[in-house]
């Protein structure tokens, strides 16, 4: 079966219609790297004409979302007419693919540092080599349908979140500020609400008030919001919210506000502003309510003024909509090591889902639903550009590797070669991952553990060894056994190397 919105990703490409100018905000390290793969990979990734700007984000302690999006644009203009571009009604996206990627550690330092290069089920030709897609090609590959009907405007996404969605994509609205999100109409429970919707951001759509966004509204805030009539349920019972995913697009005017009042952060390259808690929540919520949530009523203040002195200078008194993408919609976060696991296996899934996921990957040919040879039995399997010699694969997945030997169920392997994976006593292991992992014998594994190999320079491999129910954020400092350095450690060492290392990678 095939998939409209998939085939008019592709479609969008041949015929040039993505974005006229990208702007990639990278890690320190990483520009070289972006610059390179980027153009190679534009005609599969990118319309041709796209102008690609790749820059890294040198702020010390990080910049967030929304100084991260004003400093992008800044540097940017300095080596392109941007404003020239969108008043002559050009399209014009930012990526935000910066940061450690400590929840996705130890992956990011297999990648030097760079967590948007981490491998998805993909392989793309760069210079008659086939090698993995990348997390960032794949987001920026299904964002560019959103272009058409964006024109004059800035579109900003994160560089670890591919969503495909399940309604129409183009601009229902003309305000200047339109954040993308997913609508749906349910009934409130607490065992719900805490399991799939209180750690995210959500829009709440009033009549007094307009759209409201809160940021991870805990089952009491939600009640609250309720008593106080922020929230109504309808007659029969239910209510109407929308899941933000974070990406949004604006008009030039708005963007232009928001530089004048953050010139000075962004000339001294200091405080880190993210969108949500510091932008769209005082943007829509009460000082009051605003200090409630540990927010600064001094802050609140200048949002306000941002406010005041656009609604003056436009003359337009609602400025931000939101833009559903379809309660169908899929969202396949990439940003955590045990989600990132999970979101690659649904590959397998007999589902509407896991269907199109194959498609959106074109994994569909290298299904295996059973074979059986001599020594080999596979079950519920995909094997992408690899070799197993022997064993048993059962809801495993393969990419770019070859392993000679191997017992796995729900299994991951990225990018390895290997003698062969037993578990403990030579058992079948579950729920194991490997990425980047060079070994000439056998490599030993327990259940849900992950196992990859840093290779900073030839004839050089450090293993990292953690398992699936740790937070790679939590453990940053933290030598884990049988481990000999802590992520940050590695991080560090990595960040003066990077663009030498990364310099022969495709």
């Amino acid at each position: 079966m095939r998939y409209p919105i998939i085939q008019k990703m592709k479609r969008v490409i041949e015929r040039n219609q993505g974005f006229d100018v990208v702007i990639v905000v990278a890690s320190p390290g990483n520009k070289e790297y972006w610059e390179r793969r980027l153009e190679v990979t534009k005609n599969e990734i990118l319309s041709p004409k796209t102008k690609i700007i790749v820059i890294e984000e040198d702020w010390p302690g990080r910049a967030g979302q929304l100084l991260g999006t004003l400093y992008a644009w800044k540097v940017a203009n300095e080596k392109i007419n941007l404003k020239e571009i969108l008043e002559k009604k050009g399209t014009l996206a930012i990526y935000q693919a910066a940061g450690h990627g400590k929840r996705m550690a130890p992956l990011c330092g297999t990648e030097v540092n760079n967590k948007s290069g981490i491998k998805l089920p993909k392989m793309v030709k760069i210079e008659d080599k086939e090698t993995p897609l990348t997390v960032l090609e794949a987001v920026i590959f299904s964002t560019q349908i959103f272009a058409k009907s964006r024109e004059g405007r800035i579109t900003v996404f994160w560089g670890d979140q591919v969503f495909i969605p399940s309604g129409i994509t183009k601009r229902e609205t003309n305000l200047p500020v339109e954040i993308f999100g997913i609508k749906k109409r349910f009934s409130l429970s607490k065992k719900d609400w805490q399991r799939d919707w209180q750690q995210y951001g959500i829009l709440i759509p009033t009549k007094k008030r307009g759209l409201l966004l809160r940021e991870k509204v805990s089952w009491p805030k939600i009640q609250k919001l309720l008593e106080k009539g922020h929230l109504k349920e309808d007659r029969e019972g239910k209510v109407t919210l929308i899941k933000s995913l974070g990406c949004f697009s604006i008009s030039l005017s708005f963007l232009e506000s928001l530089l004048e009042e953050f010139s000075k952060e962004i000339e001294a390259k200091r405080r880190n502003l993210t969108t949500d808690f510091h932008l769209w929540v005082p943007f829509t919520s009460q000082k009051k309510e605003y200090q409630s949530e540990s927010g600064s009523g001094i802050y609140w203040e200048r949002i306000k003024k941002i406010r005041k002195n656009f609604i003056q200078k436009t003359k337009r008194k609602k400025i931000i909509g939101e833009k559903d993408l379809g309660e169908k919609t899929l969202w396949w976060d990439y940003g955590s090591l045990k989600i990132y696991f999970l979101n690659l296996l649904k590959l397998l899934k007999k589902t509407e889902e896991g269907k199109v996921a194959r498609e959106f990957f074109e994994a569909e040919k290298y299904y295996i639903g059973k074979k059986i040879e001599k020594d080999l039995k596979i079950k519920n399997s995909i094997l992408i550009n690899s070799q197993i010699g022997g064993g048993k694969l059962q809801n495993t997945i393969f990419i770019d590797s070859k392993i000679t030997w191997a017992k796995i169920q729900n299994g991951v392997i990225i990018s390895s070669q290997a003698k062969g994976i037993v578990g403990p006593k030579g058992k079948l292991v579950k729920n194991i991952f490997l990425y980047n992992v060079k070994e000439e014998k056998l490599v030993k594994v327990l259940p849900a553990e992950v196992v990859t190999d840093i290779i900073p320079a030839e004839g050089t491999k450090i293993r990292m060894r953690t398992s699936l129910f740790r937070d790679g954020k939590k453990d940053w400092q933290v030598r884990i056994p049988p481990n000999i350095f802590a992520y940050s450690e590695i991080e560090r060492f990595l960040a003066r190397i990077a663009n030498t290392a990364l310099k022969f990678r495709t």
